[in-house]
């Protein structure tokens, strides 16, 4: 987190995580973005359009926790994203995005 001076306003950098998958239920592909700390998710048609959607969920999402007089949660700078690997169930119908 940093301080802006010229506005005077602190600004904090969340991790985003955004993946290509089809939609539950449809062959249509879209892409889903979460932020882990905050606990919020949307999705959209495309990679542009849920960046902005993110961001200004994001936005939405800190003012409506500050007006209610809420500790807005910031990252400590030490976020891990990782794969891991797990064993399927033999004969396991998978669902490739």
């Amino acid at each position: 987190m940093w301080y802006n001076k010229t506005m005077k306003q602190n600004i904090a950098n969340y991790t985003v995580v955004i993946e290509k998958e089809k939609r539950i239920g449809t062959s249509e592909i879209c892409y889903s973005a979460v932020v882990p700390i905050l606990g919020i998710a949307t999705e959209a048609d495309t990679l542009e359009q849920v960046q902005k959607d993110i961001q200004s969920l994001v936005q939405f999402h800190i003012e409506s926790l500050s007006k209610e007089g809420e500790d807005i949660p910031v990252e400590s700078g030490q976020s891990f994203i990782t794969k891991i690997q797990a064993l399927l169930p033999y004969k396991t119908r998978l669902a490739v995005s």
